[in-house]
């Protein structure tokens, strides 16, 4: 909500498997307006995910390699909710 300057931990739903998807829940009030929220991921070892000028930064532009870097959720007036570039 502020640009990353901030984080709070979300609830994981089960199953949490290794080397798998998790879904997760994280209570947050909407006041209706255009907002974008950011997710990351900390897996076990305590790596964060990174932001992606972060990732550029090691890999390149043309990296082969799979985007994994914070991910942007722009939830609209209307309550749409959208994966954006930041």
């Amino acid at each position: 909500m502020d640009g990353g300057k901030t984080w709070r931990d979300a609830r994981l739903q089960e199953p949490v498997l290794p080397l798998a998807h998790t879904r997760f829940q994280l209570d947050w009030r909407w006041d209706g307006r255009e907002v974008v929220l950011q997710s990351r991921c900390t897996d076990e070892t305590g790596y964060v995910q990174p932001t992606l000028a972060e990732l550029v930064k090691v890999r390149g532009l043309n990296s082969v390699y799979f985007n994994n870097a914070i991910q942007n959720w722009k939830v609209a007036a209307d309550g749409g909710v959208h994966n954006v570039h930041a």
